[in-house]
């Protein structure tokens, strides 16, 4: 399996930060979420841009 943040392969027996290798980068990734590094850029429903 491949982490989402570092992109390093990792075995995902350790369940415990699926979908990352570790914990690092578990919260490296919540960090660039909260800093607004990560976005959802694109409004999803494009109607509602409407309103």
């Amino acid at each position: 399996m491949k982490c989402l943040h570092c992109k390093k392969n990792f075995l995902a027996k350790d369940k415990k930060y699926l979908p990352f290798c570790s914990s690092r980068c578990k919260s490296l990734d919540l960090s660039d979420w909260l800093s607004e590094a990560n976005k959802i850029s694109d409004s999803l429903n494009p109607d509602q841009d409407k309103f």
